[in-house]
């Protein structure tokens, strides 16, 4: 079963949803700020969460979605 991750990126913070293919939400809409601190803590969410064949959505909004990226 594959994974979906879903960024839609802004200034300084973004929004995702993490769900599978059968339409299951494994971590419902939330926002987080572009910092370390909420990088570390939905790094740990998504650990927790079996993600082979994972997929990565995110829209490249000029520059703001870098941090997202390089992180």
């Amino acid at each position: 079963m594959r994974t979906i991750l879903s960024v839609n990126v802004t200034k300084n913070k973004s929004m995702l949803m993490f769900m599978n293919s059968a339409g299951e939400i494994l971590i419902d809409t939330k926002e987080i700020k572009h910092n370390l601190e909420d990088f570390e803590k939905t790094k740990e969410e998504i650990k927790e969460i079996n993600t082979q064949n994972l997929i990565v959505l995110m829209e490249s909004t000029g520059i703001y979605y870098l941090a997202v990226e390089r992180y």
